[in-house]
């Protein structure tokens, strides 16, 4: 099956990528912070006839459940970095994240955004390595993951990003945002909507309420499933 690009709905797709791969986690050290909540209990189906996320299993983020230590100076450096960050002060926030990185090459959170700070500079070789490195230094960090993907998706090399949201999710099977990453991947660049619509569906799942766009993603996945499906049952 070639792939599908719908072009009136890129700019959605991306932002969504763009969201969960630079807000969430971005501000660990390497590791530091609590487990997120369990996701509530969700009924099937509701009297409406929509569907509803059913429960699964939780399991803590492995990332977060088992935090690194980090000196007290480090700590404070990294919360001037992701200041500068945040006020997307790049050369500023730059110069602290390499010398966090230098003084703490064991710390994930330091590189994973410094490569942020390439990636939103347009240097992709450098934030693919610096994102490369944060998974060196802690392989549970599934932002890292997550934001090489992207980077490997700039650059065209679909596979290479598909393994990587792959692997993050052998790290951890219910991390939403791979599930919805790849789910995009597949949609979007590769055509795969059986498997994009597993990705989303397992990332509705994981939502405490359900998400709105992602139903109406799962709408139209569903509707051109079974256009495709009427096509090729046809003599």
């Amino acid at each position: 099956m070639k792939p599908f690009i719908d072009k009136a709905r890129t700019c959605t797709w991306l932002a969504a990528i763009l969201l969960s791969t630079t807000l969430a986690g971005c501000s660990q050290l390497g590791g530091l912070g609590k487990p997120p909540a369990a996701p509530k209990v969700q009924q099937p189906a509701d009297s409406d006839g929509e569907d509803r996320p059913t429960q699964v299993a939780s399991t803590p983020n492995p990332y977060l459940a088992n935090p690194v230590s980090a000196p007290r100076q480090a700590q404070a450096l990294f919360a001037q970095a992701l200041t500068a960050l945040q006020g997307q002060q790049w050369q500023k926030a730059e110069v602290l994240l390499q010398e966090l990185t230098v003084e703490h090459p064991q710390l994930s959170g330091p590189w994973l955004n410094l490569g942020i700070v390439y990636r939103r500079t347009d240097r992709l070789e450098q934030a693919q390595q610096a994102f490369a490195q944060a998974i060196a230094a802690n392989g549970k960090n599934l932002d890292a993951y997550n934001q090489l993907a992207v980077v490997k998706r700039e650059q065209g090399d679909f596979a290479g990003a598909e393994g990587l949201y792959l692997q993050a999710l052998e790290v951890w099977p219910q991390h939403a945002a791979s599930h919805r990453n790849i789910g995009i991947l597949y949609d979007l660049y590769l055509g795969q909507f059986d498997k994009a619509l597993l990705h989303f569906e397992s990332y509705q799942q994981l939502q405490q309420e359900p998400d709105r766009q992602i139903a109406g993603w799962i709408i139209d996945l569903k509707r051109r499933l079974q256009n495709v499906a009427r096509v090729e049952g046809q003599p």
